[in-house]
């Protein structure tokens, strides 16, 4: 049974305490939103489908690009290295400020197609210049591997990875 517990500043806490599972704590600012969140949670909690969001929702995308950098990166042949630099730039400039639970399909099938159209990039005349297919092929790649390390050796908590949709 969750708790759900008025604090200081106005906003609502809820607790769930699980034999088995680690203790869930998230604040909204509705009491009803606390409610819907703690059945929710406990309910996957009983089927066996909870999953940790909190160090998703936290992690910013520049921040795990910069973890990416410096632990995965390294382990590469050094023309790998340096291209991969090269792209992490243009993905920060893009999907900086968001948090890896806020990266969805859709935003990423939105990235594809600007890069693919050229509407970042403008010739002499004002017209779109198109980025080649395969350098958004291995913009995307970068991006699906950073998701699958942070999924599988991170412990971030997110469902799933939203290149592979």
């Amino acid at each position: 049974m969750p708790t759900i517990v008025k604090t200081d500043s106005g906003n609502w806490k809820a607790v769930i305490r699980k034999t088995g599972f680690p203790t869930a704590t998230k604040t909204f600012r509705l009491k009803r939103d606390a409610e819907d969140w703690a059945r929710r949670a406990e309910d996957e909690m009983v089927r066996g489908l909870y999953v940790k969001r909190a160090p998703a929702e936290r992690m910013l995308f520049d921040d795990a690009m910069d973890r990416y950098l410096q632990e995965v990166t390294p382990t590469k042949r050094p023309f790998t290295q340096q291209s991969e630099k090269h792209r992490a730039a243009t993905l920060k400039r893009h999907f900086g400020k968001y948090s890896l639970a806020g990266i969805t399909a859709e935003l990423v099938a939105k990235f594809r197609d600007e890069r693919l159209a050229g509407l970042d990039r403008l010739d002499a005349k004002g017209k779109p210049r198109p980025r080649a297919a395969n350098t958004v092929r291995l913009e995307l790649a970068l991006i699906g591997h950073l998701f699958t390390v942070a999924i599988k050796e991170w412990g971030v908590g997110l469902v799933y990875n939203p290149v592979l949709n």
